[in-house]
């Protein structure tokens, strides 16, 4: 008797736990994302922390109204980024529950998220290039005579930023693709979940 309820109960075991975990891949990979998550948000504070620095550092250095402008820039733009990123990452911190369907949820939220912040990476390449292009070209009375050089003379460095530019604009279009192509299987899923 005993015997037969042992693989009774074994079938039982089975049969649950592929109801109740048909994806237990999607935990381990939820709780991997939990680490970069984490690492991320870090690395994006230290950042918001060192541009701010260099800002002031830059400031102090040698208060000019160049500088001033400058930093004042980068210090907006530095906090716009902060708050569109904490705003986008509204419920992307923690699963809602234990659920694999919550833990698909919360993967779908986190994809989503990023890709608005590639987006918002298309918007504000080219508005911090054309804020510092319009800061050089109103303060260049004052450039100019700094650095001995006639504005033509600048072209290899305005070559050099359109080869980042572009560069930038290839990484980012590259990156959304993969989010792209993450946030239709995360849809699959959730499919799969649902029927």
């Amino acid at each position: 008797m005993t015997m037969i309820e042992d693989r009774e109960l074994e079938a039982w075991r089975e049969r649950w736990r592929s109801v109740a975990e048909p994806l237990p891949e999607i935990h381990r990979k939820i709780k991997r994302q939990n680490n970069w998550f984490v690492i991320s948000n870090v690395v994006a504070l230290c950042g918001l922390v060192a541009a701010l620095s260099f800002a002031a550092w830059a400031v102090h250095k040698q208060p000019s109204g160049m500088r001033i402008a400058w930093a004042i820039g980068l210090s907006v733009m530095v906090f716009v980024c902060a708050g569109y990123r904490i705003w986008l990452q509204r419920g992307t911190w923690r699963a809602e529950s234990q659920s694999t369907r919550a833990f698909v949820e919360l993967w779908h939220r986190r994809v989503m998220a990023k890709l608005r912040m590639l987006r918002m990476g298309f918007y504000l390449i080219p508005a911090w290039i054309v804020f510092c292009s319009v800061v050089a070209a109103a303060n260049w009375s004052v450039i100019g005579p700094d650095v001995h050089a006639h504005p033509r003379d600048w072209l290899v460095v305005v070559g050099v930023v359109v080869l980042m530019v572009a560069a930038a604009f290839l990484k980012l279009a590259w990156y959304r693709r993969r989010k792209l192509r993450e946030l239709s299987e995360v849809k699959r899923l959730l499919e799969e979940l649902s029927g």
